[in-house]
């Protein structure tokens, strides 16, 4: 009878686990904190808002290319890591949280953090407690005729019971394998159980591929795939599983000689079976490449410098259905003039992909749409303008909302697909009644039903409808399938028909951030707010206008370049209604 209760509580637990997986909803970026320059330091973006917040925090962590952090299961910040050292929700080194990863790399990093694209990556543990997996990789200098390559894949484990709840480095640098891997490409997807998960590493300049297997006992190497693709690979860069856990992708090959590849394979969630289904050739010799998967697992980016790739996965012929986006030539408007080309990607909770640049600059790429073919896909360069900047870093998270596989012969667990609602909406710039709904529903829903909250309703799973008027709306999303619903509502208010609560709080409408800036800032219109046509006017002391711009939901960068240093006063009109107003101090 005991067994049968401790049994049932655990598989509560998971169903109540499997009910939101907000562990992606805080990115931690920056590098360089310091008490006197906030344009140096920790970065904060947090998708538990819509748009997501950024903020600065001081922070003295580094990043350098490694990153990871990971939330509870509602989105509240647990820890993050540079693949060095482990920090907590406090901003605090935690714990027994130093030495990642030990070796000569480390000692000549760890003040920096290591340089090493997904070296690091974090995963709840399962066996019902507030634990949490870090998985790390070290990294050894070129020797013995091999490039640079990891030698030593580690596993530590958080408790974040301890200390306070600010959670301590209870298990430290303890091997999974020992092997000679390629550098990073730490990567992870569901088991087809919709409980374990499936760890991949590729040994270096091979095509064999090593599979360790994550359950509530713990960490276990189960099984190796030998492929015909084995091109030599120095490069830095990264490998992504498909959201639906189907696909597995990785960069392979720098030189000029062997050119650059992405591997791709079919992968079997049940077994971990890796199959070939193509290499793609995109030889633009750049030494590293990202890669991120569109959120309904069709449309492969290559984020590779000057060029940025996209490939339909679903396509007759793969290789010939890409479209090539080239990096724009922009150049940072500070005092370093920094490139800004494409580096690595991650797709986000708000089913966007964010990419970073090559450079440490402050500023952030965007797929807005990755679920459409270009040019419909919408890519912004340079779109995000962070508060501080960022030494190439992109943190490092598979996709947790992935459900088991229904039928599938290792659905044993008991667990089903009960869709969660949710979704998020993006105005039309040219017509403001028109706004465009995303589903980002997860755990499989099956069917759609949109109440627009004015006596319309859609069963499209992203439909674009057209409002009749300014006013307040309560958009409401029910999804289900054969195992439950669920419904998600927003209350979206669009134009000048601003409630009554709105309007004594309309200063909070509008919001700038950093301020004090220097080359640049964000304006923010914030969550619900859809305008007609809301313009930005910046003033001198003495009311001179020197800046004047159209703003869109969301973030909007304004730059500051031309403008001399001093205090100014911003104000945002919506058709003649004040959204806001403020001062901005721009510095040299």
């Amino acid at each position: 009878m005991k067994k049968r209760l401790v049994y049932f509580l655990f598989l509560l637990l998971c169903l109540l686990d499997c009910s939101a997986q907000n562990h992606d909803h805080v990115w931690l970026f920056g590098y360089g904190s310091g008490p006197i320059s906030t344009e140096w330091g920790g970065t904060v973006f947090d998708f538990n808002k819509n748009p997501p917040l950024l903020s600065y925090k001081y922070n003295e962590m580094n990043f350098d290319q490694t990153g990871s952090s990971i939330c509870d299961s509602i989105g509240n910040l647990q820890l993050f890591t540079n693949g060095v050292s482990v920090y907590n929700k406090e901003y605090n080194m935690m714990q027994n949280g130093n030495y990642l990863s030990p070796g000569p790399y480390w000692n000549g990093h760890f003040q920096d953090g290591f340089r090493l694209p997904q070296g690091v990556m974090s995963i709840p543990h399962l066996d019902g407690s507030n634990r949490y997996f870090v998985l790390h990789a070290d990294m050894q200098y070129p020797m013995n005729g091999l490039g640079y390559h990891t030698k030593n894949f580690y596993y530590s484990i958080v408790d974040m019971d301890l200390e306070g709840g600010n959670g301590k480095v209870v298990e430290k640098n303890k091997l999974i394998m020992v092997d000679t891997l390629e550098p990073g490409k730490i990567t992870a997807v569901k088991h087809g159980n919709g409980r374990d998960w499936w760890v991949v590493v590729r040994e270096r300049a091979s095509g064999i591929f090593h599979k360790a297997l994550v359950t509530p006992s713990g960490i276990k190497v189960v099984d190796s795939d030998t492929t015909a693709y084995s091109i030599p690979s120095d490069g830095l860069g990264q490998a992504v599983f498909s959201p639906d856990g189907s696909i597995y992708a990785t960069m392979n090959g720098i030189s000029i000689a062997d050119g650059q590849f992405i591997d791709i394979f079919m992968f079997d969630r049940c077994s971990g079976e890796l199959t070939e289904l193509m290499q793609i050739h995109y030889n633009d010799q750049a030494f590293s490449a990202g890669i991120a998967i569109s959120p309904n697992s069709r449309y492969l980016y290559v984020s590779s410098f000057n060029n940025l790739y996209q490939y339909d996965l679903q396509a007759a012929d793969i290789e010939a259905s890409k479209a090539v986006i080239h990096y724009d030539g922009f150049l940072t408007d500070d005092m370093y003039q920094l490139t800004t080309q494409f580096f690595m990607a991650q797709l986000a909770p708000d089913g966007k992909i964010y990419i970073c640049t090559v450079n440490g600059t402050q500023y952030l790429h965007v797929i807005h749409q990755p679920n459409l073919p270009y040019p419909d896909c919408m890519v912004e360069q340079h779109g995000i303008h962070l508060p501080t900047y960022n030494a190439m870093t992109m943190p490092n998270f598979p996709n947790y909302r992935l459900g088991p596989l229904d039928g599938s012969p290792c659905d044993t667990l008991g667990l089903d697909n009960q869709p969660i609602a949710k979704f998020r909406y993006d105005q039309d710039t040219s017509d403001y009644l028109s706004v465009q709904f995303t589903d980002l529903s997860y755990y499989e829903p099956t069917e759609w039903a949109w109440d627009f909250g004015d006596n319309s309703n859609s069963s499209e799973s992203n439909p674009t409808h057209e409002f009749p008027s300014d006013g307040t709306y309560e958009v409401c999303l029910t999804v289900s399938n054969q195992y439950d619903t669920s419904t998600f509502c927003r209350t979206i208010i669009i134009g000048t028909g601003i409630s009554a609560t709105h309007e004594a709080s309309s200063q909070q409408i509008v919001s700038v951030f950093p301020n004090p800036a220097q080359s640049a800032t964000n304006f923010r219109i914030g969550e619900g707010y859809l305008p007609r046509q809301a313009m930005l006017t910046l003033r001198t002391t003495t009311g001179q206008v020197v800046h004047t711009q159209r703003l869109t939901p969301g973030w909007s960068v304004v730059g500051l370049e031309g403008i001399a240093p001093g205090l100014y006063f911003w104000e945002v009109k919506d058709d003649k209604r004040v959204l806001g107003t403020g001062k901005l101090i721009v510095v040299e």
